[in-house]
């Protein structure tokens, strides 16, 4: 750590001392001028691409499951550092598999997400503002990542931009730096035609750290004043340039078509809802429910965990979201369950949304249990790559056995927990489109399945997560009372087979 942050603060000062602040200045004047940006206050441009669901692929190596965007609209304020975004995203000709909650899409689904400065918010479905405090840092940064607004963010006073120069693609390009709110640095490439081909910077991630984020913007033309470009954005990276291919996803948004741009749009600052100014971020909360004697929900948030008590030692079944979440999770298992370590944590599949407390888990010492296809890429999960714009506890105080290949137990077909008296049985789930490699948890002695993603008790139609899992219940002749979810309540199988079996 100590490395990466001399590492860090040397390649600051070596860019500021490239080149004068004030030919930086000069290259974003220049850049401006030919964008059209001289004079922009405000953008709003409409077209039609695609949306990568990050995290959500359907194998670690393959790439981000796409939908299609089959209208998109986004209208920007820079002087209030505020944007409205509207889409319609349906699945179209994408391929099926992948791609997380509700994927893939019968139906088209509208999204409208707001930023005002340090407010942000999106509509639901009868178009109230539902307040979402802990998103405005992230769509501040999407503003700077547009060509305009990484133009207007690296002039803004007090950014005291930099430069440097190299070859790229054949050609003499500029880079420009700045750091944007105190942290994140934003490189914008600009090329000999005063055009900005790419914008780049780092976010935070509970999975892979410092998340790398860039935009490249090609085939410009001109349109109302304005240069407007091919909008093509990756997040993470794709790791095809090593054998064997661990981490496939990286594309994640894309407008191919551009039909419609205006400049200093009247009223292009959403007003902030009372609601939403007065939203403070939720507490991590975890509210305990017993399902049989040493066997305990953890929910209490959009994500469940479950404990299972043995004679020496506890199994935690999922680690979802964040360092937060797991934190408060291991805590109310050492409450419930004092001096029993916490020997495994058994990971259900690979979406990052199950995957973010992993890393804690392991820092506690527990072992992962997890599907033998996601074990090359949790190994890179648990490297030691750069997580400086929000360090876990992982990257502070690295424990040493991850290096040592002590951390994994995996599942092929069938895995059994077990200290003679208690028993928990993992299944691999066959022929599921919503992840490869899978797992559910039986436990015998309650006759319960935990299970994550493939059956929600809300759900008023099923769908084919729900009709793989009857099938793998099926087949592996499993005596079940309850399905216990990682989203949701508890549920009688009664009621989950009479979901599967509707008609209409």
């Amino acid at each position: 750590m100590t490395t990466r942050l001399w590492l860090s603060v040397s390649l600051a000062a070596l860019m500021a001392v490239s080149a004068p602040a004030q030919d930086a200045r000069s290259v974003l004047q220049a850049a401006a001028k030919a964008m059209g940006v001289e004079n922009m206050r405000s953008i709003q441009y409409t077209g039609t691409g695609w949306q990568g669901m990050v995290g959500q692929n359907f194998a670690p190596d393959q790439d981000w499951p796409r939908v299609d965007l089959t209208s998109y609209t986004r209208t920007i304020d820079f002087d209030t550092m505020s944007s409205r975004e509207e889409y319609v995203r349906a699945q179209g000709d994408n391929p099926p598999r992948g791609g997380g909650a509700g994927f893939p899409f019968l139906t088209p689904q509208k999204v409208v997400t707001f930023v005002s400065g340090n407010f942000a918010w999106t509509l639901n479905a009868q178009g109230q503002a539902v307040p979402q405090p802990t998103a405005a840092e992230m769509r501040q940064i999407e503003i700077l990542t547009t060509p305009y607004g990484f133009l207007k963010g690296a002039m803004a006073p007090g950014a005291n931009p930099t430069m440097v120069a190299r070859r790229e693609y054949g050609e003499r390009v500029t880079i420009v730096s700045f750091v944007a709110l105190g942290k994140y640095r934003i490189n914008g490439t600009i090329n000999v035609k005063s055009m900005v081909q790419r914008v780049q910077t780092w976010v935070p991630s509970p999975v892979v750290g410092d998340l790398y984020l860039e935009n490249v913007y090609t085939n410009y033309r001109a349109v109302n004043g304005v240069q407007v470009p091919r909008f093509h954005q990756h997040q993470d990276f794709d790791d095809g340039g090593h054998q064997p291919n661990v981490s496939g996803g990286d594309h994640a948004f894309g407008l191919e078509t551009i039909s419609e741009v205006r400049l200093n749009v009247p009223n292009a600052t959403a007003a902030v809802p009372d609601v939403v100014r007065t939203a403070k971020p939720e507490p991590v909360r975890v509210q305990t429910q017993k399902l049989g004697e040493g066997l305990y929900l953890l929910a209490g948030g959009s994500h469940n965990s479950v404990a299972v008590e043995f004679s020496d030692h506890v199994v935690v079944i999922e680690a979802p979201l964040n360092e937060e979440r797991s934190l408060a999770a291991i805590g109310e298992v050492n409450r419930l369950m004092p001096n029993k370590p916490i020997r495994f944590v058994v990971n259900t599949h690979h979406h990052w949304d199950h995957l973010g407390g992993i890393r804690t888990y392991v820092h506690e010492g527990a072992t992962v249990v997890t599907h033998e296809g996601n074990r090359p890429y949790y190994q890179e999960v648990l490297r030691a790559r750069p997580w400086l714009l929000e360090p876990d506890r992982y990257s502070l105080y690295p424990p040493e056995e991850w290096s040592e290949g002590y951390i994994f137990e995996t599942v092929r077909e069938k895995y059994v927990l077990t200290d003679g008296v208690r028993t928990v049985e993992l299944y691999n789930v066959q022929g599921l489109p919503h992840a490869g490699g899978m797992l559910i948890a039986y436990i015998p002695r309650e006759k319960v399945v935990v299970q994550a993603d493939l059956y929600n008790p809300a759900a008023a139609a099923p769908n084919a997560n729900n009709r793989a899992l009857q099938r793998n219940l099926e087949r592996l002749k499993l005596d079940v009372a309850t399905l216990v979810g990682i989203h949701g309540n508890p549920a009688p199988l009664s009621q989950f087979l009479q979901l599967v079996n509707k008609t209409n």
